[in-house]
């Protein structure tokens, strides 16, 4: 099964959507916990065997630095850097952030201009799932690289050696579907609590889209950094 999820534009649009889920001034956000998120999404995709393009492990490592420099003790005052990388990567989100802005605006007066013209028919595909409150795959795929970063520290820390490689996303559908046959709400983290390897977390999350993507199940999230929600989709049998 082929797996496509949303693509950024690029690393500071990814950086971008971090940064405006705290909802204050650019040069406010906590960016050692902007560059955490960063990298652990990171990470997951290369988990997931998904193709991560080399402008994103650039900045991952530009990160890295940055958030090294942050952690280390300040045992004596210096002079301020001339550079400084933190400073310099915060600009660039805050210019980012108002290229892009313009560009929605020049977009939403394109489609405005364009409905005094006819056009001819055009097919609409979507296939990105949408969540409650304007959230999109992207933060479910969030959620699930902060289970999975805790997940892999609890396993490593177990006495498990030996691991399955025969999961099947049709199977993990079926236990995702009882799951949810249990319960009314059922939050994404406890689908994995019984997992015991990387792979069948991968595989449960797998099985999740796929329900999530025939409409069998329906995905929301209240709250910035909240819990992920599942309830029972429309076609749900």
């Amino acid at each position: 099964m082929d797996i496509k999820l949303k693509d950024f534009e690029g690393p500071l649009d990814l950086l971008l959507h971090l940064v405006s889920k705290y909802e204050m001034d650019i040069y406010d956000v906590p960016i050692v916990e902007v560059i955490e998120q960063y990298l652990t999404y990171i990470e997951t995709l290369q988990a997931m065997r998904l193709e991560v393009a080399g402008e994103y492990m650039l900045m991952a490592s530009q990160l890295m630095l940055i958030k090294s420099r942050k952690l280390l003790p300040q045992i004596v005052e210096t002079e301020p850097e001339a550079d400084d990388p933190e400073l310099d990567l915060l600009s660039q989100i805050e210019e980012y952030r108002k290229y892009k802005l313009l560009g929605q605006e020049l977009a939403a007066q394109h489609d405005l201009r364009a409905q005094h013209f006819s056009k001819p028919k055009q097919e609409l595909i979507y296939d990105d799932v949408t969540l409650n409150h304007d959230r999109t795959t992207i933060d479910l795929f969030l959620a699930f690289s902060q289970i999975m970063a805790k997940k892999q520290a609890e396993i490593r820390s177990s006495h498990t050696t030996i691991s399955r490689d025969d999961y099947r996303i049709e199977d993990l559908m079926i236990f995702v579907e009882n799951q949810l046959a249990q319960k009314r709400r059922l939050m994404l983290s406890e689908l994995f609590h019984q997992a015991t390897d990387r792979q069948e977390v991968i595989t449960i999350f797998l099985a999740t889209l796929e329900l999530i993507k025939v409409q069998k199940v329906k995905v929301s999230q209240d709250d910035n950094f909240g819990e992920i929600v599942l309830t029972k989709g429309e076609s749900y049998d």
